[in-house]
């Protein structure tokens, strides 16, 4: 579960800053160069997902200067990798290899974790196959997947159209194996709506497929955020990005026929707290007064728009207009489902008034 891995990141990092600014800023060093080492030795072995196939002289311009960076880095490395096994002791001392599943795990949390030295096994599936179909195991090294189908598993990528896409091409997701259930009970006509003529089962997520056959997940085809000026827009990327603040547990980005994006925000009280005491020193409010403070808030949204740049590949609409946080948490069977995903139609009619008071 995603959310069992980002309880783990706050505790570090909580753990680390109790330590004083100057272990918290070598402990981030450390994580940024290991990071680092290990992005340039994919890099050189060609461990990125690759769409289209790539020539000689490509693949030499990207692993010379790869190679050159992991030369430079190496000695550093070396020494991150052992004040880093500190933190492989919070997680038992001899924790290698760990699942993650049942979400999308965050980009910044997954590159985190594996710079620490975990690996860690993206797995993809849903309760109706069974629930497995792709995996990221120790059979593979293609970072930014979830990895091949199982065995005996086909996966395809198709358009709205019903056109299978080739690899690299964008579409819904369809799985067929044996593992898949055979349809709904006593629904035939969920069942007739989610399987395709040849016995593929629609998921109902997006993707895209890598030349050398692993998955890459993109987004839900379903969760979708129409701005009414008509952008369509994926949530998760949005909410995983902003998620990577130590004060937000939780995020819900809304605006469905709004003139822009808002987000919903569950904090961690005594991370923001610290966070508002290090920007604003002439500020007073403390406990629950914080959340409505307009200081904090624009300051909070200006950085949450710093991540949510082009660069990093967000669209130029994909900025919050507004940001609110709430009381209280998501509860398990309101507006949380039973394995933890967001219900955001309960959410977005729970909160109404709150999200047109911010996009209004």
């Amino acid at each position: 579960m995603p959310r069992v891995w980002e309880s783990l990141y706050s505790r570090v990092q909580a753990g680390v800053k109790k330590k004083g600014r100057l272990a918290s800023g070598l402990f981030a060093a450390m994580v940024r160069v290991s990071a680092a080492y290990r992005r340039y030795r994919r890099r050189y072995l060609g461990r990125f997902p690759v769409y289209a196939p790539e020539p000689w002289w490509r693949a030499l311009q990207r692993r010379v200067p790869a190679l050159a960076g992991m030369i430079v880095l190496y000695p550093l490395y070396k020494l991150a990798m052992k004040k880093l096994a500190l933190v492989q002791q919070r997680f038992g001392g001899r924790l290698r290899l760990a699942i993650s599943g049942g979400g999308t795990l965050a980009t910044y949390l997954e590159e985190w974790i594996d710079a620490v030295g975990i690996r860690i096994v993206n797995a993809y599936g849903m309760t109706e196959c069974s629930p497995s179909i792709a995996g990221r195991g120790l059979n593979c090294r293609v970072y930014g997947t979830v990895g091949p189908p199982v065995p005996l598993t086909e996966i395809r990528i198709a358009s709205e159209e019903g056109e299978i896409l080739p690899p690299g091409r964008e579409g819904l997701i369809e799985v067929r194996g044996p593992q898949v259930t055979r349809g709904y009970y006593r629904d035939e006509e969920e069942t007739a709506r989610s399987f395709t003529e040849d016995g593929f089962f629609r998921t109902g997520d997006l993707g895209r497929m890598t030349l050398s056959g692993e998955l890459v997940i993109t987004g839900r085809a379903k969760v979708i955020i129409v701005l009414a000026s008509g952008e369509n827009i994926d949530p998760t990327r949005i909410e995983n990005a902003i998620s990577m603040f130590p004060f937000i547990q939780d995020a819900v980005l809304v605006g469905q026929d709004k003139k822009g994006l808002g987000a919903l925000l569950i904090p961690n009280i005594d991370e923001l707290r610290e966070y508002a005491r290090q920007r604003f020193s002439d500020l007073k409010e403390e406990g629950e007064e914080l959340l409505t403070n307009s200081r904090v808030l624009d300051h909070i949204r200006h950085e949450m728009n710093r991540l949510l740049h082009p660069r990093q590949g967000f669209k130029s609409y994909e900025k919050l207009q507004g940001i609110a946080f709430l009381a209280k948490e998501f509860k398990l069977g309101e507006e949380l489902t039973n394995t933890l995903k967001k219900k955001r139609h309960v959410i977005e009619q729970k909160y109404r008034q709150v999200i047109n008071d911010l996009l209004h």
